[in-house]
């Protein structure tokens, strides 16, 4: 098998393969959104907080339609003290739902002090997960494509090899 090297994003961009989340350091959280890689900014703003006033748990949450979406997590004292510490920002860390279009609990009766932000992600992009699939959003080219399609079924079976399978795989146990 041959390969070739390529952008990370190309799967997404050109394929409209997922091919995992990609992050960005910024100084500060107003910088967050000020510096967006999209033109426009990005249309959907989330904010995880133990304090969210909604959680992917209630079967009513729902994610408005979108083209790019941001999900923030803040560190162990959370989003509220990364608005404290902006300058630039004239609101407070206990209004900091305000920067975001849904400010939600993503691990509701988490049973701990506080959740590491590694474990955070994990969890969030997975509860996210199904609401993300649901977005009818248009794609860059004006028409839905991939990313207006319904998603085919999909199954799982070990009555074949997959793509992946080594010949060592695919031999029978004697």
């Amino acid at each position: 098998m041959k390969g070739r090297v390529v952008s990370p994003s190309a799967p997404r961009e050109e394929d409209g393969t997922y091919w995992g989340y990609s992050t960005r350091l910024a100084n500060s959280i107003s910088a967050v959104f000020d510096e967006a890689p999209f033109e426009g900014g990005y249309d959907l703003k989330i904010g995880t907080s133990e304090r969210g006033n909604e959680t992917v748990d209630d079967k009513k949450f729902r994610l408005p339609t979108f083209r790019h979406a941001l999900v923030v997590f803040g560190g162990v004292a959370g989003i509220e003290e990364c608005v404290d510490a902006d300058e630039s920002l004239t609101l407070s860390g206990k209004d900091s739902h305000k920067l975001f279009d849904k400010w939600v609990n993503t691990c509701p009766f988490q049973g701990s002090r506080t959740i590491r932000t590694e474990e955070a992600i994990l969890i969030s992009l997975a509860k996210f997960r199904p609401f993300v699939a649901e977005n009818k959003a248009h794609n860059p080219d004006g028409d839905t494509g991939k990313w207006g399609a319904e998603d085919d079924a999909v199954s799982f079976s070990d009555a074949a090899p997959s793509e992946e399978s080594s010949e060592d795989d695919t031999e029978e146990e004697t």
